[in-house]
């Protein structure tokens, strides 16, 4: 079965060789790219891809672009900063579609700093990503869209990797990026919120991370990921309320 693979760029030089090096068995890699400065295109256009440029920075936008523009009908999508384990590939060079089945439910497991997270509530990450997409289409979102199909869904075996933070440098800047995607999205949705909440919100969701979910656990990478989904509402959240005018 022939498999389309979608990876979604920006400014993504230190991530795309190893990426494109995990999916190389696909029938065909397209990038989708949002006006990269740096060497990513460059160094993706050496790879054996195609290349569409100046895509919308909307990550919603760009994948549904994606969906218009593949070769072929099943899309495997990749992000630069996660990589296909030989297990996985080895499951889609094999990959013949079960009847009914339009989508498949795969595993992800999140490193930060190197460390893979086994708690903390970000293991297994399952999310659809290998599609059909004549029945599939993606959740109109400003951040954290998601695949939707219609059919059935069936999981598979191998497993995918994401290497969220290289540095303390590269997560404030992701921190700072998502959590303004999130304000937007919040206003967006009128979400109410009073002054003291910005404190409440953000200390709750460090206790719910790091106890709840066992964060703990995981050690340093535990404490870590709990205070960035704490920084993360507690930005979010300051950010809601300077659109809303509140402060």
């Amino acid at each position: 079965m022939k498999i389309s693979v979608v990876i979604i760029t920006k400014n993504e030089e230190l991530n795309i060789k190893d990426c494109i090096e995990t999916v190389k068995w696909a029938d065909e890699i397209l990038i989708i790219d949002s006006g990269s400065t740096d060497r990513t295109i460059s160094i993706a256009s050496g790879h054996n891809t195609r290349i569409i440029a100046d895509a919308p920075d909307s990550f919603a936008e760009k994948r549904t672009l994606s969906i218009e523009k593949v070769s072929n009908d099943w899309i495997f999508f990749l992000d630069a900063d996660e990589r296909a384990t030989p297990e996985l590939q080895k499951e889609l060079i094999e990959f013949e579609p079960r009847e009914g089945i339009n989508g498949y439910i795969l595993t992800r497991r999140n490193y930060y700093f190197g460390q893979w997270l086994r708690h903390s509530g970000v293991y297994p990450d399952k999310h659809i990503r290998l599609f059909n997409r004549k029945f599939g289409s993606v959740t109109p979102r400003l951040i954290h869209e998601g695949i939707e199909v219609t059919g059935g869904t069936a999981e598979m075996k191998g497993e995918f990797l994401h290497y969220s933070f290289r540095d303390m440098t590269h997560m404030m800047d992701k921190i700072n990026f998502y959590s303004t995607l999130e304000a937007m999205d919040k206003f967006k949705k009128e979400k109410k919120l009073s002054k003291t909440g910005v404190f409440t919100h953000a200390l709750s969701t460090f206790f719910r991370v790091y106890i709840s979910r066992k964060g703990y656990k995981d050690g340093r990478g535990g404490f870590f990921i709990s205070f960035c989904y704490a920084m993360d509402n507690f930005l979010s959240h300051l950010k809601l309320l300077k659109l809303q005018g509140k402060i």
